[in-house]
């Protein structure tokens, strides 16, 4: 009876110890296995005249599992960000980037420049390559 006793004594030690070292293991990568597919940026197209030069975009992220669509993430496994795509031929500066949040971006015209220009939102898919999903939309300045 003692030896049963001691027996059962060992096992429920062994099955506490084995639940603690359960709850203490590192949790799950929420983003394992979730692969961005593509990034809508909105508004899509803006009038910058209607908004004294500056306009706010958001980036949202199609993915392979639920949430989706959702904001894309500036940190890895996606590491998101935007950029404005100014022209090049001839160099100029028709808008830059003045403030970024969660997914956002503020875009500022600079004074005196007129044109328009791309703002892009990029981020990588979480796929186990070197893959990056683009979306953008189209900033007209006065």
């Amino acid at each position: 009876m003692i030896a049963a006793r001691k027996t059962i004594l060992a096992f429920a030690a062994i099955t506490v110890a084995a639940t603690m070292l359960l709850s203490c293991a590192p949790a799950t990568d929420p983003s394992a296995g979730r692969v961005l597919l593509s990034i809508t940026v909105t508004p899509a197209p803006a009038d910058a005249a209607a908004s004294n030069g500056q306009v706010t975009f958001t980036a949202a992220g199609t993915f392979s599992l639920a949430p989706s669509p959702a904001p894309i993430p500036a940190t890895a496994p996606y590491s998101g960000e935007f950029f404005v795509s100014n022209p090049t031929n001839p160099p100029a500066t028709i808008a830059t980037i003045t403030a970024t949040g969660n997914s956002t971006a503020t875009v500022q015209c600079a004074a005196g420049a007129s044109g328009s220009v791309q703002v892009v939102a990029s981020a990588s898919a979480n796929n186990g390559t070197a893959i990056v999903i683009t979306g953008s939309a189209t900033l007209t300045c006065p």
